[in-house]
């Protein structure tokens, strides 16, 4: 007799739900039916926007162009501090309108009003990245790029059937265990692996021998590794300087090229917690900017706009001005320091 309590578990994310016909994940949009697991939202989207890239942020992938920002609710994270609740949170996004916008009609989109990349983003992409990965492969097919702005906490299996199809990822750095315990309902180690997976180049040699998982059987061998920056908010009580400076030597030991830190506000479960200073941001990124080897670190402070400039790793000549989100002049010839030649890292 068939064991009809026999569990599936999913893989998308490393909380590994393990469901019972009927049942949904932490995530509250993977829902168990019958023998297989169905996003119940996908494709319904409750954000289509147009944004600048440096939004999301991507800083080193098109400077100054338009980002196709793609989200459907959910996410797999219980954030006291998330800046998108309404859109994150089970209890609050139940009662969300939606519009459906199939792959193809998001392909279509982009193509004709001539946005250079679609983002998955706002929400977690990972809960839903079947629907990512499928809209994904129809911007590539239209000859778009593809960003996912992500907490970072999905599974080898994920990754890999991820990598083929996204240019560039924004991974959330969100503090040490302790804080990932306490303030996100997740774990730090997942994030660190995918982090060092992107930036050491192991998750294109992975995705280049094939990958199997529950979305794509057949998928191409991505052709360069996907562009990583990472963010990390820095919360003044929660984060000490000596903590965001072991978190950039761990980045730095990881390889990554690109490093944003931004300020908390007071949001959600937090609105009594006093937003990040503009002193502490400050001290913080000398230290960084000091302590570490990264190339590229970036503050959005309104004092300073030289902590959105980026230099010239070699020769520290200015290649991208800036001002806040806004684009002011790029002064790289084809990707490259007009001074010393050097090639910077992203996509140009």
């Amino acid at each position: 007799m068939k064991d009809k309590q026999k569990r599936i578990v999913c893989d998308f994310c490393e909380h590994r739900c393990s469901l019972a016909d009927g049942q949904t994940g932490v995530c509250g949009i993977r829902t168990r039916r019958g023998d297989r697991i169905e996003t119940v939202n996908y494709g319904e989207h409750i954000s289509l926007a147009v944004d600048p890239v440096e939004k999301k942020p991507l800083y080193h992938v098109f400077p100054g162009g338009k980002a196709l920002s793609s989200a459907l609710y959910g996410c797999n994270f219980r954030c006291a501090f998330c800046q998108n609740s309404t859109i994150s949170q089970p209890k609050l996004f139940r009662s969300l309108s939606t519009k459906y916008v199939g792959p193809s009609e998001l392909a279509g989109k982009l193509n004709r009003e001539g946005y250079p990349i679609a983002a998955f983003t706002y929400s977690e992409p990972t809960v839903w990245q079947d629907y990512m990965i499928d809209a994904a492969r129809e911007v590539k097919r239209v000859g778009g790029y593809t960003a996912m702005v992500t907490n970072g906490f999905f599974t080898e299996e994920a990754l890999e059937r991820m990598v083929p199809y996204i240019d560039a990822f924004n991974i959330d750095l969100k503090g040490d265990e302790d804080f990932y315990r306490r303030l996100c309902g997740g774990h730090l180690e997942p994030v660190l692996r995918n982090i060092k997976a992107l930036a050491g180049g192991s998750a294109l040699a992975g995705a280049s021998a094939g990958a199997g998982g529950s979305v794509s059987s057949t998928q191409p061998a991505p052709d360069r590794a996907p562009v990583l920056e990472v963010t990390t908010m820095v919360m003044e009580g929660e984060h000490t300087e000596d903590g965001v400076v072991a978190m950039g030597k761990l980045l730095d030991e990881a390889g990554v090229q690109v490093w944003h830190l931004s300020a908390f506000y007071p949001a959600y479960k937090m609105q009594d917690h006093a937003p990040t200073s503009p002193e502490t941001l400050d001290r913080i990124y000398h230290r960084v900017s000091t302590e570490t080897k990264i190339p590229h670190i970036y503050a959005f402070s309104r004092r300073h706009a030289r902590y959105q400039q980026t230099f010239c790793s070699h020769c520290g000549s200015l290649c991208i001005d800036r001002k806040g989100f806004a684009l002011e002049k790029n002064y790289l010839d084809g990707g490259r320091c007009r001074s010393c030649g050097t090639k910077m890292y992203g996509l140009f």
